[in-house]
């Protein structure tokens, strides 16, 4: 399909605009057409360039230059017999051209590389400043797939251009343009374990209280209540968890208040429950004046339960672990509905958040809320899960595995689902993505969240947020798991 023939197949292929839109998409329109005639034109004069450009680098042995140049003609004009010639490319049987094999030409002449790269530019720059002119021109209106044409254009005439490498969020990193969220991943992710280790180091020891009148009348032999940072811990278990327990949350509140938000902060009265048997699990839910009879046997099938207006909180599993890991994961929900309105309903920032910052302050990932494997039997899913739950896996290395056997969702087909229509697949999605924002893209998941929380989706945020839509995102995030793997 022509370029011509692509985007006008993209502008027919678009919704339908209402009248109090025309004005607007009467500009896109225009900028678009002008995008197709500005780079017919341009393009005609450059392949004369280019050709005249290779012949001379051929006489002065520039043999590296005169095959780039070759290949910059071809993304031009992809029918030239010529560069297909020079550049030893073999025509297949189907119609297609197969590259010649083996190493890069060498340029041979050093005393004339300045003068060809100094040419090279030079004969580029009409086409250059000519696309960069549309660019500009389009502004907001210029649609995101004829931005993403004029980038790759211009990275086909000049890769070394720092506007288009600036366009796709690349950075020069040792010598190489690779993608901004990768040059960043490692500092992120070093800044922050550091601030962890910040946090937990402030912490001045939770003053301890005494029981209310509600806590008194569960009839349970709590230990004395911790408090301190917006945050009430009582329970059952030895002091150490309960302490724990205490110092999690309060380093969870001030994590997400830098990564995700300053107004994530716990409900008023923000009370966890660790308790550690069945029996007092059932007295608890016997005596709380918040837990209704209607609620009371199904909070008795579950490990841990947020009560209404979510002040009093319940962990009763059979181990520390788990209890201290749900404890961590439910006091992230409660910080993400004050901070940005976020709840189960958008799955995939509730979850991922959950998973990942539980990760990052109690090391495990023991709490999920999703449906089972779509690829897996039951017995193969729960065994999956069993290897997740172990707090030596690597999840993104497990997510990279998943994308490697084609079984990792797309980003897309995820969005908009709320969190009980994630399967086990989807968790490691979920987790890569924050991921990629924490520690590659630092200061834009706030917005993404705000503008969700408001109840916008996910096409709309992300376009607006990152200039891409999600299918874009997800062949990015896939590529940053590749290009961060160790």
């Amino acid at each position: 399909m022509s370029l011509h023939h692509l985007l006008l197949a993209l502008i027919l292929s678009a919704p339908p605009v209402t009248a109090g839109a025309l004005e607007a998409r009467t500009l896109t329109q225009e900028v678009a057409d002008s995008y197709e005639a500005v780079r017919a034109r341009e393009a005609a004069g450059l392949v004369t360039r280019l050709g005249e450009h290779a012949a001379w680098c051929k006489k002065k042995k520039l043999w590296l230059q005169r095959a780039l140049a070759y290949e910059s003609l071809l993304e031009l004009d992809p029918l030239n017999l010529e560069a297909r010639k020079a550049l030893g490319h073999k025509k297949q049987k189907d119609g297609s051209w197969a590259p010649k094999k083996g190493p890069r030409p060498a340029d041979r002449s050093k005393k004339d590389l300045e003068e060809g790269l100094a040419r090279r530019e030079e004969l580029s720059k009409p086409f250059i400043d000519a696309l960069k002119a549309v660019y500009g021109k389009g502004g907001a209106e210029l649609p995101v797939q004829v931005r993403g044409m004029i980038v790759a254009d211009v990275l086909a005439v000049d890769p070394e251009d720092a506007w288009a490498r600036g366009e796709r969020y690349e950075v020069k990193h040792e010598g190489e343009w690779v993608m901004m969220e990768v040059a960043n991943a490692a500092r992120g992710r070093e800044e922050l374990k550091a601030l962890v280790t910040k946090l937990r180091a402030e912490l001045k020891p939770a003053k301890i209280s005494s029981l209310t009148p509600l806590e008194e009348g569960l009839e349970l032999s709590f230990s004395p209540p911790l408090q301190s940072g917006g945050v009430r811990v009582l329970g059952t278990v030895d002091e150490e968890e309960q302490r724990q327990c205490s110092e999690n949350l309060r380093v969870a509140k001030e994590l997400l208040q830098v990564y995700v938000g300053e107004r994530c902060v716990y409900t008023d009265g923000f009370t966890y429950f660790l308790l550690k048997s069945e029996a007092e699990k059932s007295a608890f839910l016997a005596n709380h004046p918040m837990v209704e009879d209607s609620d009371r046997a199904f909070y008795q099938t579950l490990e841990s339960v947020t009560l209404p207006r979510a002040k009093h909180f319940g962990s009763w599993s059979d181990n520390a672990p788990r209890r201290l890991d749900s404890a961590c994961r439910q006091g992230i929900s409660n910080l993400l509905y004050h901070g940005h309105q976020i709840t189960g309903e958008q799955g995939w920032a509730f979850e991922g958040i959950g998973l990942y910052f539980t990760h990052v302050v109690a090391k495990t990932h023991l709490t999920w809320f999703v449906s089972p494997s779509k690829y897996m039997s039951a017995k193969e899913d729960a065994a999956f899960r069993e290897k997740l739950a172990r707090s030596n896996i690597n999840w993104l290395d497990e997510a990279r595995a998943l994308m490697k056997e084609d079984k990792l969702p797309k980003f897309h087909t995820m969005s908009g689902r709320d969190l009980n229509r994630l399967s086990t697949e989807d968790l490691l999605l979920c987790n890569a993505a924050i991921a990629y924002f924490i520690e590659g893209r630092p200061g834009v998941l706030p917005k993404i969240l705000k503008k969700l929380g408001r109840g916008r989706t996910e096409h709309e945020v992300f376009l607006e947020e990152l200039g891409m839509d999600l299918r874009q995102f997800d062949k990015r995030l896939r590529r940053w798991l590749v290009e961060t793997a160790d």
